[in-house]
């Protein structure tokens, strides 16, 4: 039992652990199995195979149902009765026409019907529907990309959190050991007491600055979780986003649904053509049918026939379709051609802004090591008392803009890096 329990603590102390370091793959991976699109998806295709059934079944399978009905047609002032109910009335009696009615009907019937060598039909109905089901998984998919990018920048913005809140940290551990010194010297009367109280005042302000990163960052961690589809947990450490330039893909989003859309079009035009297919579909009953009661139990019997029906004109319709087609598709070609224009600048303006970005960057460190040099010298002036705390609070101020200019840098780069690739899809 305490090898048990050993075994245990050291299970939680690793699950501890690795709860400190959080990398941008995980709340990727994630994503990826807790989105309600991706189970949209799954659904998508239940949903097409469902759909495929219906008309198939609606198109080709029997239509069996069961008809019943019970018709008087009475005259009144027949041979001398008030209502009666015959096949053969008076010239005098008050009635429909005994051809119409036949007096009555007394009917009971199982029909079955079913449309013949109208696989065509059927065919273009189930090559729309694939194509339907298409632009919604197309649609999903693009709901995925953008959330996965709104990800990515959510992690950047808090890694970049997280590093302003150690460079403030640093800072912070510098001070305090500066205002041990300027305690030090005040007390030799070497420096005054204010120069204490006025460092003393920095540190708190950086403090203060430090608490309001430290909730920004926890805000954004739970933002993050959120994007993830996970519950929030205290994050204390998140690893350096790795973001690889992705490569160009066989077929572009804007590619593959301008193919699926311009199917679509083709799909609607033989759909509503399908009206014009000649329609053979046979058809049976059996059952009560009768035109009076006497003799009723005789009038049991069967039917059967064979229906066509081709359409001569219709008013136009189809050339009226033919046109809204063709404007249906110079407007796909349009928008086809725009997106690849779109695309193309501004994947090229991107990767222009990446590149001058890296040259600033480099330029921001050389002047990073002289800044560094000079708070160097700075500090052991302040010792030996030649400068003003103030002096020493401006350089400490300028460097620390400087290293959040590089920060800012290094956070454009990925933020870049991400809009690349989302771009490039």
């Amino acid at each position: 039992m305490k090898y048990y329990s050993l075994f245990f603590l050291l299970f939680l102390c690793i699950s501890a652990k690795a709860q400190d370091n959080i990398s941008l793959e995980y709340f990727i991976s994630q994503a990826k199995t807790h989105l309600p699109a991706l189970q949209e998806n799954k659904n998508l295709q239940k949903l097409e195979e469902i759909q495929t059934k219906i008309i198939k079944v609606q198109n080709s399978a029997f239509d069996i149902n069961i008809t019943s009905e019970i018709l008087i047609a009475p005259y009144f002032n027949n041979n001398g009765k008030l209502i009666d109910i015959t096949t053969n009335p008076s010239p005098e009696a008050y009635g429909y026409d005994v051809g119409i009615t036949n007096g009555g009907l007394y009917s009971s019937q199982l029909n079955i019907t079913k449309n013949l060598f109208n696989q065509s039909v059927i065919d273009n109905l189930l090559f729309q529907n694939k194509l339907k089901n298409k632009a919604r998984l197309l649609s999903s998919e693009e709901n995925i990309h953008n959330l996965n990018k709104n990800l990515v920048e959510t992690y950047i913005m808090a890694y970049q959190l997280q590093l302003k809140e150690e460079i403030n940290t640093k800072i912070l551990s510098d001070l305090n050991k500066r205002l041990e010194v300027v305690e030090l010297m005040v007390k030799k009367g070497i420096l005054m007491e204010s120069d204490y109280l006025l460092l003393q005042l920095d540190l708190e302000q950086k403090k203060l600055e430090i608490q309001q990163i430290q909730g920004n960052f926890n805000k954004t961690i739970n933002e993050l979780y959120t994007l993830a589809g996970i519950p929030a947990e205290e994050v204390k450490q998140l690893l350096e986003p790795d973001l690889n330039t992705v490569p160009n893909p066989n077929h572009f989003y804007y590619q593959r649904k301008f193919t699926n859309d311009s199917l679509q079009i083709i799909a609607d035009k033989q759909v509503f053509e399908n009206q014009y297919k000649p329609q053979l579909s046979a058809y049976g009953n059996t059952g009560l049918n009768a035109v009076e009661i006497p003799n009723i139990d005789h009038r049991f019997g069967v039917s059967a026939g064979v229906k066509l029906t081709i359409p001569i004109y219709d008013g136009h319709q189809k050339k009226y379709n033919e046109m809204k087609i063709e404007l249906k598709q110079d407007s796909l070609n349009y928008f086809r051609e725009y997106k690849k224009t779109e695309m193309q600048n501004n994947l090229k303006n991107i990767q222009e802004q990446m590149n001058s970005l890296n040259e600033s960057k480099s330029s921001l460190e050389t002047q990073l090591k002289k800044q560094e040099n000079i708070l160097e010298i700075y500090k052991g002036k302040l010792v030996q008392g030649q400068i003003s705390i103030i002096d020493y609070l401006n350089v400490v101020q300028n460097y620390k803009m400087n290293v959040y200019t590089k920060l800012q840098m290094q956070t454009n780069s990925w933020l870049l890096q991400n809009q690349y690739n989302f771009t490039n899809w």
